[in-house]
């Protein structure tokens, strides 16, 4: 009988399913677990530092921005500066252009040996009051005009020049005192060998606008 219940024991036992390694199994699905999370957690760290570096970027953008601006605002109120402590006593004794004048020796320039100008080179002279052709800085703007063209077409050209690039173009030897400036056609030449030549000079000092306005010839390709 002993036999018998130790041999059915035996059987129950072989036929019994092998015990799980339960604390293998939690220690695995811990680990893999908390590698999801560390996972999600870095991507999360990713992104947050590129949105934080994105944003750094635009600050930093910004902050340039607005030192160029604040740069441009200090300019202005230094001029605004000097121009409130210039009083009319202080002009008398300054030199400073009263009108402005095209020297005659206006007219067309020929560089390329071809029939035909390329362009119109514009002499102008700054006078104070007494009459003196004087070196001045200031921003100048020239206008070229073709008059006589149909309405629309009037306009040659247009140079605006700043004033250190004009401070460039000062001709000071005997019998030149002036500024040179050349405007070549930025299309086709005029239909008309009457140019109208329109000068506006803004002194730099007094912040006066002079305007003056001549005529030239100038010469056309053949057509």
């Amino acid at each position: 009988m002993l036999a018998r219940l130790t041999s059915r024991c035996d059987n129950l036992r072989a036929r019994r399913p092998a015990p799980r390694p339960v604390a293998a199994w939690l220690a695995a699905a811990i680990t893999a677990i908390a590698a999801c999370v560390s996972g999600c957690q870095t991507t999360a760290d990713i992104d947050l530092r590129q949105e934080i570096l994105k944003l750094r970027e635009q600050v930093k953008e910004r902050d340039g921005q607005i030192a160029l601006q604040q740069g441009t605002i200090d300019e202005l109120h230094r001029q605004l500066a000097v121009a409130r402590s210039i009083s009319e006593e202080d002009l008398k004794r300054v030199f400073f252009p009263e009108r402005i004048q095209i020297d005659r020796l206006s007219g067309g320039f020929d560089t390329d040996g071809k029939p035909g100008d390329e362009g119109v080179t514009v002499y102008i002279q700054p006078i104070d009051r007494r009459g003196d052709v004087i070196k001045v800085p200031g921003d100048v703007t020239i206008q070229l005009y073709d008059l006589a063209a149909p309405a629309g077409r009037n306009l040659i050209g247009e140079y605006k020049l700043s004033v250190d690039q004009v401070a460039e173009l000062w001709h000071g030897k005997l019998m030149t005192q002036h500024f040179r400036i050349k405007c070549p056609w930025p299309g086709k030449p005029p239909e008309n060998p009457e140019v109208t030549i329109r000068v506006t000079f803004v002194d730099y000092l007094t912040k006066r606008v002079l305007t003056a306005q001549s005529t030239c010839k100038v010469t056309l390709p053949p057509r």
